[in-house]
């Protein structure tokens, strides 16, 4: 019966500690199998692999512009030499590469060519791509250049190669300048920008032109002037001919009750009874800041050009703007203008004197103003802020014996669009490279900044996009170029600006550990114990040979004892 019931225990606690085990089994699979496993894939930071390499390459990216230029002579020592020379002084620039050819045509084939219209006929005759040039030598050619619409440059017999030179430099090619706006993007802190850079908006996908008329005293002022049609007939048709460029969006709008935040400082006139008012351009300025508070033009998220016109009030007309040099700005109109860099230009608008002279101390002046010059100014400064090169006195350098074709219409020069094709492709380029190369920087600095498929391969394809640019400029394929580094623009862009970005930046490696260690310490330290009596069960060999050894090593040690007594 004793040993009957001795075995039943031994039995009923094998059973026992079979459950143990295999609880203890059981329990550690569910934490270590499962549980950290599936926190460990929970808790990581999704990253899809990005090209380091690749960006880091792309410092040493050489954007290289080839252009085409075909001189066209009347005889082959000309050409020749004119052709030489242009390579030769431009053979160290350092984003231009000229593919410089020459041609000798007939003196028959201009002999009849006296007109601008005549010359054009003559030219169009030559297959010029977007971004080529072409040197056309004229004989019955007054200027010494004459800069045609299209992509021609007419020089007469007796012009010298030197002059010819300085036109494509500082004219059409404009090479300093591109490589300063180059240089400036990549190293701002060593290069400064010059003051077409400056002034000219940075390039964007889309841009508002919000054209504001000021009316400060309504009700001594009646403008009779209908604003959306101007906007509709005159600027919306210039800013189709860019449409390649960007996306244009122009609204209008009326301001009241807003005076100039100054007051103009009196200045008498060549007769006695006469005075006007003086604006010093030093405080011009001044008159953005509360211009700016009340025009809305933060309700897009696009940059934009603000185009105003300010009706001057009776009691301070005429109001004219004086330079440093102590000079009026204009004497032959009413329209005094000024440009405000990367913002806009404003036109002050004079009534005529005869209007205020004549009228009534409680009667509103109706005032119509110049449509046709105020238009004009406009687009003028349009022209200067998108970047176009102004090759009128006012704005450029002149040069003796050098003119331009008059614009026809609204339409712009060919050769002026390609300039800012060539400026906009080398900003977008190069700030596509820079915002790959600071988001490759920022990604590998902080481990816990989620990258999504989606930005990755936006950042694939914007780097992609970069070389396929850079080599399309190279192969002196400037519109498809242009369209590449627009892609990669908007592209990286969209990259470096996605939200997911910042979906766990608040929320740290260290943070983690520190969150979740206190939650499954507790719980692992059992099972971690219990791997212990888990080896035991399944392996029990190894434990009774110890005891084995034990045993035997205290019955040596017993009859050592025993045979000493």
């Amino acid at each position: 019966m004793h040993c009957a019931g001795s075995s039943t225990g031994r039995y009923g606690e094998t059973e026992a500690e079979k459950y143990r085990v295999y609880a203890s089994v059981s329990f550690a699979v569910l934490l270590l199998g499962i549980g950290v496993p599936l926190w460990w894939h929970t808790t990581t930071v999704p990253r899809v692999t990005l090209p380091y390499a690749g960006i880091d390459e792309l410092s040493q990216l050489d954007i290289r512009i080839t252009t085409k230029i075909t001189v066209a002579a009347l005889s082959h020592n000309r050409a020749e030499l004119f052709a030489r020379e242009i390579r030769r002084t431009f053979v160290n620039a350092e984003i231009y590469q000229l593919d410089v050819d020459y041609q000798v045509i007939s003196n028959n084939l201009l002999a009849s060519a006296f007109t601008y219209h005549e010359l054009e006929k003559v030219a169009s005759t030559f297959d010029l791509d977007v971004g080529g040039l072409l040197l056309l030598e004229a004989t019955n050619l007054n200027d010494a250049v004459l800069v045609g619409s299209k992509r021609t440059l007419y020089f007469s017999t007796e012009t010298s190669i030197a002059k010819l030179i300085q036109v494509l430099s500082e004219w059409i090619l404009h090479d300093k300048s591109l490589a300063l706006t180059k240089n400036a993007l990549a190293e701002p802190t060593i290069y400064s920008l010059d003051e077409e850079n400056r002034r000219r908006f940075p390039a964007s996908l889309a841009y508002d032109v919000l054209v504001t008329l000021v009316n400060p005293d309504p009700e001594k002022l009646k403008i009779v002037w209908d604003l959306r049609t101007v906007t509709e007939e005159y600027m919306q048709p210039f800013l189709d001919e860019l449409s390649i460029l960007s996306n244009f969006s122009v609204k209008s709008q009326w301001l009241y009750l807003l005076p100039l935040d100054m007051n103009p400082r009196r200045v008498p006139d060549s007769s006695p009874s006469r005075r006007h008012f003086a604006l010093r351009e030093s405080v011009l300025p001044q008159l953005v800041t509360p211009l700016e508070k009340k025009l809305a033009s933060q309700v897009s998220l696009h940059p934009c050009i603000n185009l105003v016109v300010y009706m001057v009030p009776c009691d301070n007309a005429p109001l004219h703007i004086y330079t440093r040099s102590g000079h009026r700005s204009r004497t032959d109109s009413n329209v005094e203008a000024f440009l405000s860099p990367r913002w806009g230009g404003v036109i002050l608008i004079n009534p005529p004197s005869e209007v205020c002279e004549n009228a009534q101390e409680d009667e509103a002046v109706t005032v119509v103003p110049e449509e046709t010059a105020i238009v004009g100014t406009f687009l003028a400064q349009l022209r200067l802020l998108l970047g176009i090169p102004e090759t009128s006195k006012q704005f450029q350098k002149s040069i003796d014996g050098v003119t331009a074709v008059p614009l026809v219409g609204l339409k712009s020069r060919d050769w002026e669009i390609d300039s800012l094709l060539r400026y906009r492709t080398v900003e977008q380029l190069t700030s596509a490279k820079l915002t790959l190369q600071s988001l490759a920087r920022l990604l590998k600095e902080i481990s816990n900044i989620v990258i999504t498929d989606v930005v990755g391969n936006r950042i694939k394809t914007a780097l992609k996009l970069v070389h396929e640019s850079a080599e399309y400029l190279r192969r002196g394929n400037l519109k498809r170029s242009f369209i590449l580094s627009k892609e990669a623009f908007v592209i990286s862009e969209a990259a470096f600006s996605d939200p997911t970005l910042l979906a766990l930046l608040y929320f740290p490696e260290d943070q983690k550990y520190a969150v979740y260690i206190p939650l499954f310490l507790p719980a692992m330290i059992p099972v971690l114990l219990s791997l212990k009596n888990i080896r035991r069960y399944y392996f029990p060999g190894k434990d009774n040979t110890e005891k084995m050894v034990d045993l035997r090593e205290s019955k040596n040690d017993e009859d050592s004892r025993s045979k000493t007594e």
